[in-house]
């Protein structure tokens, strides 16, 4: 959205029971009930149910943490610690910072919905289309908000009413009725919701297809928190139909697949980008942003370490390189996701991961100290010299044999990178590894600048394939054939020209183990891996058997502790209780 205004409204649950409060600005001492009495503080307080999304989760580092680290899939740059709470389950206790602040920032966006709820009904609009579109916003944003916070917190306290004065007892509901709230609240918001935001400019809004999908990925969600094979059977089916509704109803939604992955994640493509069915804007206009100065640093959360070796230095088109040594925290991939693509015919690895950095200066001569960084020959000192657009490094999921020291170029291979099953110990290769590049922002002010302005794509149609396939799968008498159509779509889209029926599967190929590894495949980086390893049952095994640099995880890390910040607030925190093993 253009602009974002926050008012008054009320004692938010946060700043009640956790000592934040929402009171950010007053203007003119207004009431909360003079000022959510008329349509532009509804739109007020609608537009301040989005800010939290962009501010404090989606282009900052903890959310990322807490989605994609700690999983199969990710693990730290050269095993360091940084963030070590989320990404490795070293020292997460109650009051850890980023859990409380998750917490915090989630009640507070269901308190801006719950108010909005409350009092849009009695509130006129000049149109009243728009009006619907509001109150379907605030019911997506209010399921979407809940989602989180279940899944991360497990049986917490659930709120449909605005919080107005000091709550200190606090009770916990069960999963499923969250869930039940959830779905009751994407009906709303698929019945309020327009295909377009309304105002049209205002990109990022909730919209049509945006509610259909989150109502595919909570229904799949749904499915953990049911034991009988019908009321399980029940969840599947309404998450494969509101996939297949989308994907059926394209035109009419106005969402499609592109051509290729390349596409998908082009930095061009980002502004108005067509598989996108929900995405967290982030202004080019560095003011008009919650967050000035870096309101979407992902960019810089993936990237390998490429600058000050081999003559290569910081640039746009590489991005930023703050690892200026091994301590410095990005998420490198491990060895099992490298291993999930067989790059020969599947282009997604390609267009997704940088292996290969070409020099960006005139030239360069390999001295003693980068021959050395890279266990090269000495005997190469002052004689081979790279020239501008020469291969200058190449960090590789491949194993390459032979000579592979003395090529011109500066090569690292998956055995330099990866001890077997982890992250090496030598420090010349850890930081050294494929990048992946779907957050990459070429557009930055200068180079090594943390000021991203990408928007961020939380849900796109690609998903709703794999929904609606794990949920045929998976359901009793579901469609194989129908669910195998789904996965192959995305697969014949991803596979190297000429390698298209290489990519084809059969109904026997599809287990949840095979579906869980094409989430992955496509996937990966886009803030969903813990939730489907949460949901699938598959969190700590998983964890167990692909990323053995995390070793301190215990089965109970499927939820995450109540802050204790709350916990000091609330007058009956025993009744209450902290999750198991904290």
């Amino acid at each position: 959205m253009k602009h974002v205004y926050k008012y008054i409204i009320g004692i938010g649950l946060a700043g009640t029971l956790a000592g934040c409060s929402l009171e950010e600005h007053n203007p003119g001492g207004a009431t909360a009930e003079v000022v959510f009495s008329t349509e532009n503080g509804i739109n007020a307080l609608v537009n301040s149910a989005y800010v939290n999304f962009a501010s404090q989760f989606y282009g900052r580092e903890d959310i990322l943490m807490l989605t994609e680290g700690g999983t199969d899939l990710w693990i730290n740059i050269a095993n360091s610690g940084y963030g070590r709470q989320m990404t490795k389950y070293e020292e997460l206790v109650a009051t850890t910072g980023q859990i409380r602040n998750t917490w915090n920032r989630l009640y507070e966006i269901v308190n801006y919905c719950n108010a909005g709820l409350e009092r849009i009904v009695d509130v006129s609009f000049t149109n009243e289309e728009e009006k619907n579109a509001r109150i379907g916003e605030l019911s997506f944003l209010r399921a979407y908000a809940y989602w989180h916070l279940v899944e991360q917190y497990g049986d917490i306290d659930l709120r449909t009413e605005e919080t107005k004065t000091a709550v200190l007892t606090a009770q916990r509901s069960p999963a499923t009725a969250f869930y039940d709230l959830m779905l009751s609240d994407l009906d709303v918001a698929i019945a309020n919701l327009p295909v377009q935001p309304i105002p049209a400019t205002d990109q990022g809004r909730a919209t049509k297809k945006a509610a259909y999908g989150l109502k595919a990925r909570v229904a799949l969600t749904r499915v953990a928190y049911e034991s009988s094979t019908s009321e399980k059977d029940k969840y599947y089916k309404i998450a494969s139909d509101a996939a297949q509704y989308v994907i059926n109803n394209q035109a009419e939604l106005q969402v499609s697949l592109y051509d290729t992955p390349e596409e998908v994640f082009r930095p061009a493509n980002n502004k108005n980008n067509k598989e996108a069915m929900f995405f967290i804007t982030h202004s080019t206009i560095n003011s008009l942003n919650p967050r000035p100065n870096d309101p979407n640093r992902l960019h810089i959360w993936f990237k390998a370490k490429y600058s000050a070796k081999a003559g290569m230095v910081v640039d746009l088109p590489y991005g930023a390189d703050r690892n200026s040594k091994s301590g410095s925290m990005c998420f490198m991939p491990t060895r099992h996701l490298l291993e999930l693509y067989d790059e020969e015919m599947d282009r997604r690895y390609g267009d997704w991961f940088r292996e290969e950095y070409y020099l960006n200066v005139n030239s360069y001569t390999w001295t003693a100290d980068d021959l050395a960084a890279f266990e090269k020959p000495v005997s190469m000192a002052g004689k081979t010299t790279l020239n501008r657009g020469d291969l200058a490094l190449l960090f590789t999921k491949k194993k390459v044999s032979g000579e592979k020291r003395n090529l011109p170029y500066a090569l690292v291979d998956i055995d330099d990178t990866y001890d077997g099953d982890r992250v090496s110990t030598n420090a010349r290769f850890n930081v050294h590894f494929p990048a992946l590049m779907k957050h990459d922002d070429p557009d930055l002010p200068e180079a090594n600048s943390q000021a991203g302005s990408k928007d961020v794509i939380v849900m796109r149609l690609a998903e709703m394939y794999l929904i609606a396939a794990e949920a045929e799968t998976l359901m009793s008498g579901g469609n194989k054939t129908l669910a195998k159509d789904m996965v192959n779509v995305l697969r014949e889209r991803a596979a190297v020209p000429g390698k298209e029926s290489d990519m084809l599967i059969t109904e026997s190929d599809l287990d949840v183990d095979f579906l869980l590894e094409e989430r992955g495949r496509e996937l990966c980086g886009e803030h969903i891996r813990w939730f489907d390893l949460k949901r699938t049952g598959k969190l700590y095994s998983y964890v167990q058997a692909y990323n053995k640099d995390i070793t301190t995880m215990q089965p109970y890390h499927v939820n995450r502790p109540i802050p204790q910040q709350f916990l000091d607030v609330i007058t009956n925190p025993q009744e209450f209780g902290q999750n198991d093993g904290y």
